[in-house]
């Protein structure tokens, strides 16, 4: 059997043509090495993004996700989330070089029902009927658990593959379901000849981004993304949404414009890390007005959850409009904020699927000279007892500038607060 080989160099140049009318391929890798094969996945999906078409990139290499560390994203809501825990993935997706890329998301038992699912039947009729094209990044043993069968495969693997090793085999197995293979990606049209070469000398750096289809400078953070519907189509009612406008991260911080539903996360430097930081919590609504989101505040602290009432602002052509988010909880680890979102669907206390898991490790610790709880609330400032002692913080933030309106409002009120990461004792 002659396959064809597909180096990274020239990838741009032949990926498009080569899934022209395909809604669904697959890419595998073939290599020990997942930081190539990532990379490799996200130049072929940049080279199909050259045809103008739609282009979304999906991580289901579950045991290890490794394509959200390629282009620099932290762990974020992906499509595990989407199928067990009705996430809408217009919040899971990221557009970054006109590729539409959803993560693995939250660590599952139940990876083989994930592949099974009819969805993935739904979403593939779906990309078809809106000419756009989806790309699963999965293994072989995965792909054969899928219950839609794509239209091509490509293999990622620097050196090429033997189909008599046990990754062939698996892709072989699959060939015979009906997938066509279109190509391997590789880093040469041939193998080297002899002698061979120092292969350091040859081979790409693993995770490296070929020069034909280049990686940004940046890191890429997270955008805010507008619905605007990529698959629906006479094939099921499920629909992926993601459209979203890139952002760059400014060379030198400044206050981030923030969307009133999720904010745009901003590089800062960290706190210096404790054992006992929580830095994750459950936004749960935004409101323009604060008696609004203090009535969910006080739902929450009725049913024992921890409610931070945060005002920030969003910068527009009319000025500067403030927004209340609602944030629930305070936890150690993504994974624990996600079971606590769980548990306040099961309690009623937000509707399912609703909630962003965000890490927001700052809020404000007002000094021990402030008026009470009811004093300050009363004055519009939502403040909460925290640790064992008479301490109080006041709001969550996701970088120390987006919490300059809240001081601004503290100091006003003749109230001193310090910036501080939430921990478990009181300093």
């Amino acid at each position: 059997m002659t396959v064809r080989p597909l180096p990274r160099s020239r990838l741009d140049a032949l990926v498009p043509s080569l899934v022209t009318g395909q809604a669904l391929v697959a890419l595998v890798p073939a290599t020990g090495d997942l930081k190539w094969a990532a990379g490799a996945a996200w130049d072929v999906a940049r080279a199909a993004a050259l045809s103008n078409r739609r282009i979304a990139l999906v991580d289901l290499w579950l045991e290890q996700p490794m394509l959200h560390e390629t282009v620099g994203l932290t762990p974020t809501e992906g499509i595990v989330d989407a199928f067990e825990y009705d996430v809408s993935l217009t919040k899971a997706a990221h557009e970054i070089d006109r590729v539409f890329f959803i993560a693995a998301g939250t660590v599952t038992a139940h990876a083989g029902d994930l592949f099974a699912n009819p969805r993935w039947k739904k979403l593939h009729g779906g990309f078809r009927v809106e000419d756009a094209l989806l790309l699963l990044y999965l293994s072989a043993g995965a792909l054969a658990r899928l219950s839609a069968v794509p239209d091509g495969l490509i293999v990622l693997s620097p050196d090429g593959y033997e189909p008599e090793s046990s990754i062939g085999q698996g892709i072989t197995a699959v060939m015979e379901r009906g997938v066509p293979l279109l190509g391997v990606v590789r880093d040469r049209w041939t193998p080297a000849a002899a002698p061979v070469p120092d292969r350091r000398a040859v081979a790409p750096p693993p995770g490296r981004i070929s020069a034909s289809v280049p990686r940004p400078p940046y890191k890429l953070s997270r955008p805010v993304v507008v619905a605007a519907t990529l698959a629906a189509g006479a094939a099921g009612s499920w629909a992926l949404l993601a459209r979203g406008a890139e952002q760059r991260r400014a060379p030198v911080p400044a206050p981030t414009a923030v969307a009133p539903v999720r904010a745009r996360p901003v590089a800062a430097a960290p706190a210096p890390p404790r054992v006992d930081s929580l830095a994750w919590t459950v936004q749960l609504a935004a409101y323009a007005r604060l008696d609004k989101a203090l009535a969910l505040a006080d739902r929450l602290a009725a049913d024992g959850v921890t409610p931070f009432v945060t005002p920030i602002a969003l910068d527009d052509r009319r000025g500067s409009t403030v927004w209340y988010r609602v944030l629930a909880g305070a936890f150690p680890t993504r994974d624990s904020a996600v079971a606590a979102r769980t548990g306040l669907w099961k309690h009623g206390l937000a509707a399912r699927g609703q909630g962003d898991v965000l890490r927001a490790p700052y809020s404000l610790s007002l000094s021990d000279r402030a008026p009470t709880v009811r004093t300050l609330r009363a004055h519009g400032i939502p403040a909460v007892p925290w640790g064992t002692g008479s301490r109080l913080l006041a709001g969550a933030f996701e970088t120390p500038e987006q919490a300059s309106l809240f001081e601004a409002r503290l100091k006003r009120a003749g109230v001193q607060a310090t910036l501080v990461t939430r921990i478990k004792t009181t300093p």
